[in-house]
């Protein structure tokens, strides 16, 4: 054996028979062998390591129908299905031509639209949904399209922006959010896809930092505190108390810095709607605003500009710390329209430029 491995592996020629031509050179044959075995191989490698998928994907023995062939009612196992333009529409089972298992759905132009379970021509199960641009969108649970059950969502760049329960397509339950910097910014409660901000109340200010973990921007002033939470456009308002740190006062009430609400399920953002969902208002008319008011309209000013009521109030502010702002002698002639309602134990304020107009902001207390 010995013997025979060192003769195979001999490349020196013994003889003229051992001698090929190569252009104008004279090579041993064994030589020129054996370099044509390695650039064999070397060219198997480069076919494998560049696009594998491409060339031994299983797409090329996948049966091809038009999304409306009659033929496809008929078939059950893995498929690619064509739209009505003749692009890649679905590729994945079917079962008796229902969409169901494991597929890919794309749009004319290539990209991906979702990727995961289907059931009766559904999203059902666990899936990932994509925007026009290809960007990953959502990955969790589904149930007849809709996000429903534990799921995340993605900010536009990529990075995480929740994740938690979802029903009907909405954010509902418990859930965080973050920020673009990955940073928690709030875990608590949310309803039809929004904070379910009811929670705040009646708890103190320490309890909040367990809830609401963002910027934090604060107001004081002479029996005055306000915390502005910066990422979920919030301020809530207590008695400032001189013998205590602000952490251990407990929360009188809540604005909410947006001109719509969601109640029993339902957006709204209209008074009218809002009547017809919380009743007959118990108290409505022009109103002198409290110093709480006015800092809050103030913030919605810088945040939305002045068309928020009359524009901004007149007070004086010096800045203490970088999140701490000091507040004294304010205009004691701003009014605004107000509506006032009561359901069940809490007292809803919206602040409105006119009778019957929109509201801007709204108030909320126990």
């Amino acid at each position: 054996m010995k013997e025979f491995l060192v003769r195979f592996f001999d490349m020196r020629p013994k003889d003229d028979k051992d001698y090929c031509t190569f252009f104008f050179w004279e090579i041993s044959r064994k030589l020129a062998m054996a370099l044509e075995i390695l650039m064999i191989v070397c060219c198997v490698w480069l076919l494998w390591s560049i696009k594998p998928a491409k060339l031994f994907q299983k797409d090329t023995i996948y049966r091809t129908y038009r999304y409306n062939a009659l033929s496809l009612k008929f078939v059950t196992g893995k498929v690619k299905i064509l739209g009505k333009s003749g692009y890649t529409a679905y590729i994945g089972d079917v079962e008796n031509g229902m969409v169901k298992g494991k597929g890919t759905l794309y749009d004319a132009q290539g990209n991906r639209v979702y990727e995961g379970d289907f059931d009766a021509n559904a999203y059902n199960g666990t899936g990932k949904y994509y925007n026009e641009n290809a960007q990953l969108v959502y990955e969790g649970m589904f149930q007849d399209n809709l996000y429903n059950g534990l799921g995340k969502l993605y900010h536009v760049d990529g990075t995480l922006w929740y994740e938690g329960s979802f029903e009907k397509g909405f954010m509902q339950g418990k859930g965080i959010l973050y920020n673009t910097t990955q940073d928690k910014i709030y875990q608590g409660f949310f309803q039809e896809g929004t904070i379910f901000y009811q929670e705040f109340l009646g708890k103190s200010a320490a309890e909040t930092t367990e809830i609401y973990l963002g910027e934090r921007e604060v107001y004081t002033g002479d029996q005055i505190a306000c915390v502005h939470m910066k990422e979920i456009d919030a301020v809530y308002f207590g008695t400032d108390r001189r013998d205590a740190l602000e952490e251990v006062f407990r929360i009188s009430g809540l604005y909410v810095l947006k001109p719509q609400i969601c109640l029993e399920g339902n957006m709204l953002n209209q008074i009218s709607q809002l009547t017809q969902e919380l009743g007959a208002p118990v108290y409505q008319g022009n109103t002198y605003l409290s110093p709480e008011d006015k800092i809050v309209l103030n913030i919605c000013c810088e945040m939305l500009g002045d068309t928020v009521l009359y524009g901004k109030a007149d007070f004086e502010s010096k800045k203490i710390f970088s999140d701490v702002t000091e507040v004294r002698d304010f205009d004691k002639s701003y009014q605004a329209y107000i509506y006032v309602y009561d359901k069940e134990g809490i007292l809803y304020t919206f602040f409105c430029k006119d009778k019957d107009a929109g509201f801007d902001f709204y108030r909320m207390e126990e």
